[in-house]
């Protein structure tokens, strides 16, 4: 009898426990014995989730969807990659100067972490679908630290373009992972505007990082932005390592060759893929030969140029507010319109070839950073919503495509034997409309059923 009035009160107390802690959004690891479907969230143990076996996004959102784990979390994740790129441009006139660095080796410490950036997000990808989000993103970091650590106590060019690369393979996590578990946690619209939040990271880190970066290696030395780089990863790795959930679904699929071939080759994932790439290729060419060109076009000084290229990252930021703020419209609306105002840009850049006036180029580097804020986040909403299994292998192939696309392409402008703002105006209308040409050219074919 007194057995059977403990088992009561000790059920009524393990219902009660779920029900308390089902108000704060956490379910506790000891109900996990008791009913192995639901997710399992211990705030003693760092908010560790455990996905259910067939579970979507909606349920993988239980536990985490509060305002912690909204955009804004995962932007500081994701903030390392763009960090890491733009220390190096910050740092570039102090190579010049303190190192006797040459203008190629300069630029390749910029051009290999980008590559390590490309290359790192498959085997990102496929950890994340494998093992799970927190393992890939620690990983990454860990690896993205040791090569920050070599970078900043680098005695020679050689080792420091080494440690860069290793460096960008390891933060390419950073570009992978964070999208992922936005779209374990959201669908939709939601996840449109978390995306479009999640972007803003690359607007305003360039804003901060290069002049911060310049000043510290000015005033000291370049060892220390290094440093700083170093500091903030350490900082990263705590946040992940604490609070960072594992949002992965027990149902997602193990990176085989098979998923990767066929995520590859959805014709919807293929079409929005190369019209991501082409749309955002001319970005790398503005970044790698705009100054020149602008300076040879209307011959106005490198501080001028350095304001309108810092106005275009707000105008990325717009385009990034108009997503958010239209998330409930369809991704390909948002492309489509993205993708008119980077034509309209394309036009105005061709106008300065016969009219090269600074207010044509601001206007021209305007419209295109807009619309490129609005085709970034739409496309990777658009990508991910629809492999929602396969996230990390979805993320992983469209950011492969962007930067390999982007890389090769402005090292395409930077190699013709033309004049500097002639390239970028060749280079920049003819992706643009190779873009417009995809977008068009694979469109699925709409099916019309008649009633009977």
């Amino acid at each position: 009898m007194h057995r059977c009035a403990r088992r009561q009160r000790r059920r009524h107390f393990v219902c009660h426990h779920q029900w308390s802690l089902s108000r704060c959004g956490v379910v506790s690891r000891g109900h996990q014995a008791h009913e192995r479907k639901r997710s399992v969230c211990d705030p003693r143990d760092g908010l560790k989730l455990r996905m259910p076996l067939n579970s979507d996004s909606k349920s993988a959102s239980v536990g985490v969807n509060g305002w912690m784990y909204g955009a804004a979390f995962f932007a500081l994740l994701a903030a390392l990659a763009p960090f890491g790129v733009n220390v190096a441009v910050g740092l570039s006139p102090v190579f010049a100067n303190n190192v006797n660095m040459d203008a190629d080796a300069r630029a390749a410490t910029v051009a290999l972490f980008v590559l390590g950036l490309g290359l790192g997000q498959p085997f990102m990808g496929g950890a994340a679908d494998h093992w799970g989000r927190r393992p890939a993103m620690m990983g990454g970091l860990l690896l993205g630290l040791l090569g920050a650590i070599a970078a900043a106590f680098a005695n020679n060019d050689t080792q420091l373009l080494w440690a860069r690369f290793i460096s960008g393979l390891g933060f390419s996590a950073c570009m992978v992972v964070p999208r992922v578990c936005l779209r374990d946690l959201h669908q939709g619209p939601v996840l449109q505007r978390n995306m479009a939040t999640l972007s803003n990271i690359f607007a305003v880190t360039p804003v901060i990082t290069q002049p911060l970066a310049w000043a510290l290696g000015h005033w000291f030395t370049w060892r220390v932005p290094l440093l700083a780089l170093v500091a903030f990863v350490l900082v990263v790795i705590f946040v992940s390592w604490r609070w960072q959930p594992e949002t992965r679904s027990a149902g997602t699929l193990a990176p085989k060759w098979g998923v990767w071939l066929e995520v590859a080759s959805d014709a919807l994932i293929l079409r929005t893929c190369l019209t991501f790439a082409f749309a955002n290729a001319p970005f790398f060419v503005v970044a790698a030969i705009g100054p020149v060109a602008i300076k040879q076009s209307t011959g106005v000084s490198g501080g001028v140029i350095a304001a309108i290229l810092g106005g275009t990252y707000l105008g990325f930021a717009v385009g990034n507010f108009w997503v958010r703020r239209n998330a409930s419209w369809s991704s390909t609306l948002l492309i489509n319109q993205g993708l008119c105002l980077i034509g309209a840009s394309m036009l105005t850049f061709i106008c300065t070839l016969w009219w090269p006036s600074l207010w044509l180029w601001s206007l021209a580097l305007t419209l295109y950073a807009v619309g490129q804020g609005i085709v970034f986040p739409a496309g990777f909403s658009q990508v991910l919503e629809g492999r929602a299994l396969q996230a990390g292998v979805a993320s992983a192939v469209i950011g492969t495509i962007h930067m390999t696309t982007g890389g090769l392409v402005a090292w395409i402008a930077g190699s013709l034997s033309l004049a500097q703002d002639v390239s970028l105006v060749l280079v920049c209308s003819l992706v643009s409309g190779a873009a417009v040409l995809v977008w068009l050219w694979m469109k699925p074919a709409v099916v019309h059923i008649g009633m009977k």
